[in-house]
């Protein structure tokens, strides 16, 4: 950000000043950093101590006088001594940090007390209280090291409310166990609440001008607890009354501009006469004072943007209000209303001019009107801006400030005609101050060029113009020519560095120029009386070029100076915004509003810089970011206007035709040349490039105070994910169409936006294809987020935890339902979900998981497929929980009993056939089966991925988080929980097989087991898949001892039905052992299970089953 000019005029002198009294140059800079904490606490305070349910716990000085009493209410209640533990946690840093506040601002008084009354005692041997008050920049320091502890406390009282700081206190007391501190005596003193001031009415709390105008009941009460020696007081306040401390009169040339001019020593006087005991009372002294500093105006700034209402702020003193009213009569006050307000519309006329008209030249030439225009301008705006805030505590002199809103009614001024004003005085002041930097920087360059430019002009008059008449004339014994050519010598002569004697010389030059204009010769020649005014305007440039100086920027920082108006952005942001909205061009001169306020931010770190102290840093801090977060509030509407313009050309760009034309007939050409449509693109590009260069030009000037260009970056993210939402909601709803249709409306969508993000990054100069990729990103991981924490808690289904996780869940949860196992099919060829009847409809396939991945990508997928997983894993911990519970004694006996009755999974049972239909009988085993079956029901889906093993290291998690995103890991492998396996797991899943074989028959021409009843259709893939990820999660042994008891179930089928055919000739094969065959294969293949592994398991006669 440009430096900017000081808000106080800063000279050597200061700065000499400064190393004379380090110790109240030191003052200053502690009491500034103090104002700033006191501003950043009270925008931070806990919205517990507002909270009613803390009120039992919260104590104000009450408690200071029978502590035990407050105590023995808290004592042994769970519920209070819950809340005290709460309020301690969240809130002791604060309290910590206020009490250092106060205890601050107590030391900052006493060290302050000591050093002036050392001061007037003149123990200091190298100053004195003389010395002091003759040097203006000592005076300064002196000055502002009393008002502003003034300040502290008068801004305490307004920001926080005397029953707050008392509570804080009494908390921090007491959890702190302080009660004897040193300084606690004054701090409470500094925390006791004053006389409470009359609420404000509810119109004016509503104004957001109402917050900084300071209304303390009886201030010199307050400010009595905490007293200055009188005789400094009565000393520096003779001072500011008589004199120039600031020496801001300068600058104001016009005796109409004096009160301005002195408006920050006034501001100063107003805290001071607090301090004093009797002059506010005194008829005589306060008619002086209001003659001299408040004679046109009564909202007086103290500190910044703070002011106070003098016909409210005096009220209770009847010398100094009647002072101020036969000052200010509502006559006086609507005349002078008048005669600000109808110099609005000329001030806006002459900025328009003088803007226009700018240029190098065009200051050199103007740059003392320019500054009067500019200081008129700030005068005008200064009283109106002030004048027309609210005072939300007005309650008996509410007519001054309606009597100037109806002036200003009746010469239709309102706030848009202020900021009309406020801009473009902006404006000129930006252009003015780039010109006269250019022109200081260059000014001994620009110099010399006009020096040879006159030199020029003069040796053209001297040898094409006036060489022959010069022959006809004589000049006492010498010619005419001989005569210039000494003034040639003496231009020549002419030299930058000697500024004196150059000016001396081009004056003299100028008149003895004049002085031969009034020959009658020169005046009938107009080629020779042009070269004449050349000459004199180059000398006239080159004693402007000598005049420029720094003095110009003391005078810029002092007229244009808005830190009063701070408040005033808070109700332009409105205005500005509408204006930006309609005229993008607005951008562009939203720099140089911001410059102008660059005072606010300045003005608090001068004594801190010149002081060379610590907090520069913390109070540069806190300034920058309430500065910062000013400019992001009105440059808010930027992101939308932005993706709102896009869209449109976007829209423009849709409608026009791609296909290619290989004959094109004259009669069509200006239709397929689109006119019309290519200028209104061309119109938005345009605004586009005016937002970017407007941007640009913010970015430049306040790049080191906020990041612009990773604001913006943030801004458009949350815009698109907004507009996101928006478009996942429409198509979420119950009549946005099915579930194809939406798909396919989502994946345009998202191609529109790609498209969109690209045709930015140009403009912009920012990555639009990553702002959106991250946009679209981080929303489904929120919503991963979201399904995570709501199915750790267990309380929603699969289905409703889908339902929260936006609309690409949605259509995951619709597909979902679509693929219900009573009704639909899973065929492992066409890798589809069907419809189990006549036609065979697909509900799910390669289609819908290509329309799905256009629409979500890569990214998306990978959140789905993480959603899935968290859903099984959760269902996997429960199965394998109720697997332990229910594999009890019993249970353990029976299953015992059972591994005896079948023997090794290589060998068939004695029992044969009938083994297993013992099984099927027993009670207590097919419960603990029938559980296992309601336990594996929710795993029916296939695609799933693997999840992070949180115990590796580092390196391999990445790694596996890489795989993972591209799909890498195999969706059957991965690997859920980590926990013991229950007992008989291998003979409890082969019993559950078992016992599922019978609801399917052998569909040859489907190739699929399916259900033999047309009204039920059971789907077996979800329930071998079910099976395998939760075999999957234990050793490899149990994958294989399940292969092998499944194996033995169909050797023994197998050995049953051929002693069946041995007994019954012509027999058909039993179902049961190609089911049962089938079944296992598609278990294998769904697991990827080795060919070999299945084979050394599987007899020969197995696959000639299958054959059959």
């Amino acid at each position: 950000m440009a430096e900017p000019g000081p808000s106080r005029p800063v000279a050597a002198a200061a700065a000499a000043a400064a190393g004379d009294f380090p110790e109240l140059l030191g003052f200053c800079a502690r009491a500034e950093a103090l104002i700033a904490e006191l501003l950043l606490l009270s925008d931070r305070a806990p919205p517990q101590f507002a909270d009613r349910r803390f009120d039992p716990v919260l104590f104000d000085f009450r408690y200071l006088d029978s502590p035990a009493e407050f105590e023995s209410r808290i004592e042994g209640n769970m519920e209070l001594e819950a809340l005290e533990d709460q309020l301690r946690e969240s809130c002791g840093s604060y309290m910590q940090r206020f009490f250092s506040l106060l205890d601050g601002a107590v030391t900052y008084h006493e060290e302050l007390c000591s050093y002036l009354n050392d001061l007037q005692e003149g123990l200091y041997v190298h100053c004195t209280l003389d010395a002091v008050l003759e040097n203006n920049s000592v005076c300064q320091f002196l000055v502002e090291s009393m008002t502003l502890f003034g300040c502290v406390i008068l801004l305490m009282e307004h920001k926080i409310s005397g029953l707050l700081r008392e509570r804080l206190l009494v908390a921090h007391l007491r959890y702190e166990r302080c009660f004897s501190y040193p300084n606690l005596e004054r701090i409470c003193e500094l925390c006791r609440r004053h006389v409470p001031t009359p609420g404000p009415s509810a119109s004016s709390v509503s104004s957001t001008l109402c917050l900084d105008i300071i209304s303390v009941q009886k201030p010199e009460d307050l400010l009595g607890r905490f007293p200055f020696p009188e005789p400094i007081v009565d000393v520096v306040i003779t001072c500011l009354r008589n004199g120039d401390v600031y020496n801001n009169i300068r600058f104001y040339p016009d005796t109409q501009h004096r009160t301005t001019a002195l408006s920050l020593q006034g501001g100063h006087l107003y805290v001071l006469l607090l301090y004093s005991r009797d002059i506010l009372h005194r008829g005589l002294a306060m008619r002086e004072i209001v003659d001299r500093f408040f004679k046109d105006n009564w909202v007086v700034p103290i500190f910044l943007h703070f002011s106070v209402d003098l016909l409210v702020s005096w009220d209770a003193y009847k010398e100094a209000k009647l002072s101020l009213v036969s000052c200010l009569s509502p006559a006086s006050i609507r005349d002078i209303s008048l005669q600000h307000y109808a110099k609005v519309s000329r001030l806006l006329a002459d900025l328009d001019l003088h803007v226009h008209a700018m240029n190098k030249e065009y200051v050199l030439d103007n740059f003392p009107s320019l500054l009067s225009v500019i200081r008129e301008c700030n005068f005008t705006m200064r009283w109106l801006l002030l004048h027309r805030m609210v005072n939300p505590y007005q309650t008996s002199d509410k007519k001054a400030r309606d009597l100037v809103i109806s002036v200003g009614s009746s010469q239709q001024v309102d706030e848009g005609s202020l900021l009309q004003l406020l801009l473009k005085t902006s404006k000129l002041e930006f252009e003015v101050k780039q010109m006269n930097f250019e022109l200081l920087k260059t000014r001994e360059y620009m110099w010399y060029e006009k020096r040879n430019d006159a030199l020029e002009c003069m040796k053209d008059l001297s040898q094409n113009y006036l060489g022959t008449w010069a022959a006809s004339c004589k000049f006492k014994n010498k010619t005419l020519k001989d005569w210039l050519e000494h003034l040639l010598s003496e231009v020549v002569s002419l030299n930058y560095t000697a500024i004196g004697s150059s000016g001396r010389t081009i004056h003299r030059l100028l008149s003895t120029l004049k002085d031969i204009e009034m020959l009658h010769q020169v005046k009938d020649s107009v080629q020779i009386k042009q070269g004449f005014l050349k000459v004199q305007k180059n000398l006239h440039d080159m004693n402007k070029v000598l005049n420029l100086n720094q003095e110009a920027v003391n005078i810029f920082s002092v007229i244009t100076d808005a830190k009063y108006a701070w408040v005033y952005l808070t109700l332009f942001e409105t205005f500005l915004k509408k204006n930006i909205s309609q005229d993008p061009l607005e951008t562009l001169s939203l720099h140089k509003v911001f410059l102008k306020f660059q005072s606010w931010l300045t003005a608090p770190l001068q004594r801190i810089k010149q002081s060379e102290s610590p907090d520069l840093h913390y109070v540069s801090t806190y300034y920058s970011s309430k500065y910062a977060a000013r400019i992001f509030s009105v440059l808010d509407i930027i992101p939308v206007m932005l993706l709102k313009i896009s869209t449109e050309v976007d829209c423009m760009n849709a409608e026009q035709s791609t296909y290619l034309v290989n004959r094109i007939n004259k009669e069509s050409l200006e239709e397929l040349m689109q006119l019309d449509q290519q200028l209104c693109q061309a119109r938005q590009a345009a605004k586009l490039c005016t937002i970017s260069e407007g941007l640009r030009n913010m970015s430049k000037d306040f790049d080191d105070l906020c990041n612009l260009s990773g604001w913006l970056k943030q801004m458009v993210k949350r815009e698109l994910a907004i507009q996101l939402e928006g478009k996942l909601k429409r198509l979420s709803s119950p009549t946005s169409g099915d579930m194809e249709s939406n798909l396919n409306s989502l994946s345009n969508y998202m191609l529109s936006q790609m498209h969109r993000m690209e045709f930015l990054q140009d403009i912009l100069h920012v990555d639009g294809a990553s702002i959106w990729q991250e946009t679209f990103t981080t929303g489904l991981s929120l919503a991963q987020l979201v399904g995570d924490v709501v199915a750790v808690l267990y309380i929603l289904t699969i289905q409703e935890v889908l339902e929260l996780m936006g609309c690409m869940q949605k259509q995951l949860a619709a597909a979902y339902s679509s693929i219900d196992e009573s009704i639909t099919l899973h065929v492992y060829r066409g890798h589809d979900w069907l419809k189990f009847d006549a036609r065979g409809n697909e509900l799910l396939g390669m289609r819908f998981f290509n329309l799905l991945e256009l629409c979500v990508g890569q990214v998306g997928l990978a959140c789905l497929d993480s959603l899935i997983h968290m859903l099984i894993r959760h269902s996997m911990e429960h199965t394998v929980k109720d697997l332990h519970t229910l594999v009890g004694t019993k249970c353990q006996e029976e299953l015992n009993k059972l591994d005896d009755l079948l023997g090794p999974p290589m060998s068939i049972p004695l029992m044969g056939w009938s083994s297993y239909k013992q099984v099927i009988k027993a009670n207590t085993i097919m419960s603990a089966v029938e559980v296992l079956g309601s336990s594996l029901h929710v795993q029916k889906r296939k695609f799933e991925t693997g999840a992070e093993d949180q115990t590796v290291s580092l390196f391999p998690h990445n790694i596996k988080e890489q795989q993972y995103f591209c799909g890498l890991i195999p969706p059957l492998q991965a690997i859920y929980i980590s926990v013991d396996p229950p007992m008989f797991l291998t003979r409890l899943l082969s019993l559950f097989s078992i016992s599922q074989l019978s609801r399917f028959v052998l569909d040859v021409q489907l190739g699929n087991l399916t259900s033999p009843l047309k009204r039920s259709t059971a789907d077996f893939s979800a329930v071998i898949i079910g099976l395998g990820t939760l075999l999957r999660q234990f050793d490899p042994l149990y994958m294989a001892q399940y292969i092998q008891f499944m194996v033995q179930y169909i050797r023994t089928a197998e050995a049953a039905f051929d002693a069946m055919a041995d007994t019954h000739k012509g027999t058909t094969n039993s179902s049961e052992a190609p089911k049962a065959v089938f079944w296992l294969m598609s278990f294998c293949k769904y697991m990827d299970i080795s060919k070999d592994v299945v084979e050394s398991c599987l007899p020969s006669s197995v696959h000639a089953i299958l054959q059959s």
